[in-house]
């Protein structure tokens, strides 16, 4: 599965995105290098925009890279670059003023009625072609400036790639042709190879046509097909340029999202969302198409359980190349548990916040509330990281994620005859069983204004008698089965006794140190371990040996 490597090894990028213009002023970014720290990142995620990088045509600002990541490495922090450049959300405001003026020569999309939008046209050679110039140069600076020292891990290809401008498709003579040719037939084949997926539902659901254009292959569908496909290939080629300079550098695109299995608003390509953009709708074709580029990766803002989990489901697919890495999220209480879920269920590869400056206080310099939420997640992953891949790879990895109002849940499939129940309001009612600390700092009541923080927690299975935890607000108990005779022991009927009468384990807290060893530094028992496994958020790792 591809991963993002650093000198060799599978690197866990946790961070957050800037805002978008920050970076055009080196000087003003304090804030955002503090934010990201204080938050407990790795990485800070950052714009190159076109117009900064080459101003004009064929004259680069190598400067503005290699300053920022001079700036990265004096702050200790990774890079994941954002190529700004045919596509922002949509639209084309990064393109430099050459481009802009000349359209002519570097084509814009059309409306049906003949009016030109911001957004440059995906069919058009010229735009792919000065892009791609653009971006190689962009990869060579890297390469030759960082190909040793690794500060800068990623690269996005674009922003939220697609038509946002009240049309479905491009209207322009390169858009007209495109639109009344033949279908690929890799698209066709791809279909046929997977005959379950959507694309192939639609084309089976048009008569299986093959040698037709995109309206009698696809139907409705078939405007937003050819979009998808164009910006697809275009993003490919680019993205080529790039690794063949610098192969080993881990490179993806991202994307807005549309409304999924219930759709919003209006559901309309090009009104809901950028019209062509890597959606639910439109994965089978970029699939099909993408040969450069490592990953496609949601911009994953939903504020309900139900669409929050459908899209980290919907984009994770190592078995197809494409492993889940969310580059940017929210700094709310939902996306805080479904971090957890994505790493252990779905095996992601990295996660990041947008806006990382705005998790600070109007005096930039303390977290906010949601910023707290986000360090809590940062600091229990980091603390985890030198389990995380390994127990990716194993399939002994497990998450337990709070949902609203939910007491509890019970988690299966461990190696051994035992069970976990991890419960979000503590055994009887309360958060008083913890250690002394805790339990002061529980007696500050919870900010009301505040999303809910959820109760989640990771569990990794070493082997039939050891475990380790990683959580916040949860307790787990680990109980075995009831007989298989079906009777049920009496300590069931009390709840409480199922810790004292577990078979005799150890718990103990610590950390990792360089080489991977697990090191103790504190030996819970007595009051401390008669009541279940409680997690928080700093007690670093936990391990139970069962005796």
């Amino acid at each position: 599965m591809s991963r993002i490597m650093v000198k060799g090894k599978p690197f866990l990028s946790l961070g957050g995105q800037s805002h978008n213009s920050s970076s055009y002023v080196l000087d003003n970014m304090g804030p955002t290098w503090h934010s990201i720290k204080a938050i407990g990142g790795n990485t800070l995620a950052t714009p190159v925009p076109w117009d900064a990088f080459e101003p004009e045509e064929g004259q680069f600002n190598r400067k503005f890279v290699t300053d920022l990541i001079d700036e990265a490495r004096h702050q200790d922090l990774k890079l994941a670059f954002l190529w700004f450049a045919t596509w922002k959300n949509g639209s084309s405001q990064y393109v430099p003023a050459w481009v802009k003026g000349n359209r002519e020569r570097f084509q814009r999309c059309l409306l049906k009625d003949g009016t030109p939008i911001h957004q440059l046209s995906a069919h058009c050679p010229a735009n792919m072609e000065a892009d791609r110039k653009a971006y190689a140069e962009l990869i060579r600076t890297i390469r030759d400036y960082d190909s040793e020292e690794q500060t800068v891990i990623a690269v996005q290809v674009e922003n939220e790639a697609g038509i946002q401008g009240g049309t479905r498709r491009d209207f322009s003579p390169y858009g007209e042709a495109a639109y009344h040719a033949a279908v690929p037939a890799e698209l066709i084949d791809y279909c046929k190879d997977n005959p379950n997926c959507i694309l192939a539902g639609v084309w089976k659901k048009n008569g299986e046509r093959e040698g037709a254009d995109w309206a009698e292959t696809f139907g409705y569908y078939g405007a937003e097909a050819v979009t998808a496909y164009a910006i697809a290939r275009y993003i490919d080629d680019v993205c080529a340029a790039g690794k063949e300079i610098y192969p080993d550098l881990f490179m993806y695109l991202n994307v807005w999202l549309d409304g999924g299995s219930r759709g919003k608003g209006q559901n309309l390509a090009g009104i809901d969302w950028p019209s062509g953009c890597a959606t639910s709708r439109n994965l089978d074709i970029y699939y099909a198409t993408l040969k450069a580029i490592d990953t496609v990766a949601p911009d994953n803002y939903q504020t309900t359980h139900f669409r929050h989990k459908e899209v980290t489901d919907t984009y994770a697919h190592p078995e197809k190349g494409f492993p889940l890495y969310v580059p940017e999220s929210a700094k709310f209480g939902i996306n805080m548990g479904q971090m957890f879920y994505a790493l252990a269920e779905k095996k992601a590869i990295g996660y990041h916040i947008f806006g990382s400056e705005t998790a600070l206080m109007p005096d930039l310099k303390t977290l906010n509330p949601m910023g707290i939420q986000t360090m809590h997640n940062f600091r229990m992953l980091r603390d985890a990281a030198p389990l995380i891949f390994e127990y990716q790879d194993r399939d002994r990895i497990w998450s337990a994620v709070q949902e609203e109002k939910e007491e509890s849940v019970v988690v299966d499939g461990f190696d051994g005859d035992i069970l976990m129940k991890v419960c979000f309001i503590g055994n009887d009612g309360d958060w008083t069983k913890t250690d002394y600390p805790h339990r002061n700092e529980e007696a500050v009541p919870p900010d009301p204004t505040l999303l809910p923080e959820p109760g989640r927690a990771l569990i990794f299975q070493e082997s039939e008698k050891v475990f380790y935890f990683v959580g916040h607000n949860a307790t787990v108990t680990i109980e075995k089965r009831p007989p298989v005779d079906g009777s049920i022991p009496a300590v069931y009927a009390d709840y409480t006794l199922l810790h004292v009468n577990m078979d005799s384990y150890s718990t103990t807290q610590g950390h990792f140190d360089e080489d991977g060893k697990f090191v103790v530094d504190i030996v819970r028992s007595g009051d401390e371990s008669r009541h279940g496994v409680w997690l928080r958020y700093d007690t670093g790792v936990v391990r139970v040996k069962l005796v």
